[in-house]
C-alpha cells in the first residue's frame, strides 16, 4: 500500500472515530432515566419473542389478515428469486435503509437484469456514488467527511460542488426525489413485525422510507425472521432503544406504523383497497441461517437490534475499520463469518476488551463466543497476543501519518 493509500486510510479512520464520539456524546447528554428499566424489559423480550414459532405463525396470520402478501425463503437464493419475480419488468426500484438487502445481495442481483436500484437514505446514497461499503448500520458514510463527500457527488454531477452540509443534503435530497417520484416498486426493511396486530414497524429520521413506502405499484419489505415482536408496545420500546443507541436522540423524527395497503369504506360502506400508495404491500421473511443460530451456542446473535453501539465503542474497530468486519460491520459479524462461513481472518483483529458487550443494550457477549472459538482452534493465546500488537501498530500508525502529511505538505 503507497504512502496516499495509507494517508486516506488514516484520515477516513479519524473521521469515523470523530462521528462516533459525536453519537457517545449526545448519549451521555440525553441518558434516559429509565434506560436501564426499557434495556432489561427488551431483553426479556427478544429471549422469548427470538424463534419462537407461535409468535411467527401468529404474525403471518395477521400481516395475512390485514391484506399483506406474506412470502417465506430459507436461502438468499429463494429470497433473490422472490424479489426479482415481485419485481417483474421494472427497471427503476428505490429502496431504504435495510441491512437485509445487502445480505441478501439485492443490488447486484437486480443490476444483472438491467433493473437500477436507488438507495434513497443520505448516507447510503453516498456509499452508493462513492462505490464504497458503510461503516457503520445506521451511519454509512461516518468514515467520510464533507470534503469527501462533496468530491463523490461533484465526479456524480459533473460539476464542482460546494463541501457544505447544508448544500451536499440539499442536492442528494433533490436527486434521490427525482427517482421515488418515478418508480413504482419501493423496497423498505423492518425494523419489527407485531405478532398481535400483525403490523410492520418501520423507524427513520429523513422520511424517504415514507415516501419509498408509497410508492404506487408495490412495496416489498424484506425483514428477518429474527424481526418479530409480540405486539406494538414490546415494538414501541424497542423504538426508544434504537433511537438512542444509534444517534444518541431519544426519539426518531418518524415511526410508521403499517397496518396493510391503504383502503377505504367511504362508497356503501364496501372495502376498496390502495386509495393511495401501493397496490400491493408484500412481505418477504428470509431465514438464511437464522433457525440454524437458534439451536446453536450463538442464539445470542439474533437478538441484535442493529443499532451500532458496539461499533462506537470498539478499539478494533476504531484502528481498522472494514477490515475488522465479516459480512456485516464489526465483531457480530465476525463470528457470523466464523461460524457459518468458517472465514476467521477478521476474527484474529478482535481484542476481547469487552466493551461491545458492556454497552450492548441486549449485553450479546461477542468477546466470550470469540475466546471460544479461539479455543476451539487451539489458537486462544496467540491470537491474542497478536490481536493486541496488531492493534498497537495500527494505532501507531494512525497518529503518524497524519504527522506525516503536515509535514510533507510544509516542504518546498
Amino acid at each position: 500500500m503507497n504512502i496516499y493509500h495509507r494517508l486516506k486510510r488514516a484520515r477516513r479512520l479519524r473521521s469515523m472515530g470523530r462521528a462516533f464520539d459525536t453519537v457517545l456524546e449526545r448519549q451521555r447528554k440525553s441518558h434516559p432515566a429509565d434506560l436501564e428499566e426499557r434495556r432489561l424489559r427488551l431483553r426479556r423480550v427478544r429471549e422469548e419473542a427470538v424463534g419462537n414459532p407461535e409468535f411467527l405463525g401468529q404474525a403471518i396470520a395477521n400481516l395475512e389478515k390485514n391484506a399483506f402478501r406474506v412470502l417465506r425463503a430459507a436461502t438468499i437464493e429463494e429470497a433473490q428469486d422472490l424479489i426479482v419475480r415481485e419485481i417483474g419488468e421494472e427497471k427503476l426500484v428505490v429502496k431504504a435503509k435495510s441491512n437485509l438487502t445487502r445480505e441478501v445481495g439485492l443490488e447486484e442481483v437486480l443490476a444483472q437484469r438491467g433493473v437500477e436500484v436507488i438507495d434513497t437514505d443520505i448516507g447510503d446514497r453516498i456509499i452508493q456514488l462513492a462505490g464504497d461499503h458503510p461503516s457503520h448500520p445506521t451511519g454509512p458514510a461516518s468514515h467520510l467527511d464533507r470534503y469527501d463527500i462533496a468530491r463523490i457527488l461533484s465526479r456524480h454531477l459533473g460539476r464542482e460542488v460546494e463541501a457544505s452540509p447544508q448544500e451536499l443534503t440539499s442536492l442528494l435530497r433533490q436527486e434521490v426525489s427525482g427517482y421515488i417520484q418515478r418508480a413504482r416498486i419501493g423496497i423498505t426493511g423492518a425494523n419489527a413485525i407485531c405478532a398481535e396486530e400483525g403490523a410492520v414497524v418501520l423507524l427513520h429520521n429523513e422520511g424517504n422510507i415514507q415516501q419509498v413506502s408509497l410508492c404506487p405499484g408495490k412495496h416489498l419489505i424484506l425483514a428477518g425472521t429474527d424481526r418479530i415482536y409480540p405486539n406494538l408496545e414490546e415494538a414501541i420500546n424497542l423504538a426508544r432503544l434504537l433511537t438512542y443507541y444509534a444517534t444518541g436522540d431519544v426519539l426518531t423524527s418518524f415511526i410508521n406504523v403499517i397496518g396493510g395497503p391503504s383502503k377505504t369504506a367511504d362508497i356503501e360502506k364496501k372495502l376498496f383497497r390502495g386509495v393511495h400508495g401501493p397496490q400491493e404491500v408484500v412481505v418477504i421473511l428470509v431465514d438464511n441461517h437464522r433457525s440454524l443460530l437458534l439451536g446453536s451456542e450463538f442464539r445470542e446473535l439474533l437478538y441484535c437490534i442493529g443499532c451500532g453501539e458496539c461499533l462506537l465503542v470498539c478499539p478494533a474497530y476504531r484502528a481498522f475499520g472494514p477490515e475488522y468486519s465479516g459480512r456485516e460491520p464489526g465483531g457480530r459479524g465476525v463470528v457470523l463469518d466464523a461460524v457459518l462461513r468458517d472465514e476467521k481472518k477478521a476474527m484474529e483483529l478482535c481484542l476481547t476488551c469487552g466493551r461491545c458487550y458492556k454497552n450492548c443494550p441486549l449485553e450479546i457477549d461477542i468477546p466470550a463466543m470469540v475466546l471460544k472459538l479461539r479455543k476451539a482452534h487451539l489458537a486462544g493465546a496467540w491470537e491474542f497476543l497478536d490481536s493486541h500488537l496488531r492493534w498497537l501498530g495500527r494505532r501507531a500508525e494512525l497518529e503518524v501519518w497524519p504527522l506525516l502529511a503536515v509535514f510533507l505538505s510544509d516542504r518546498p
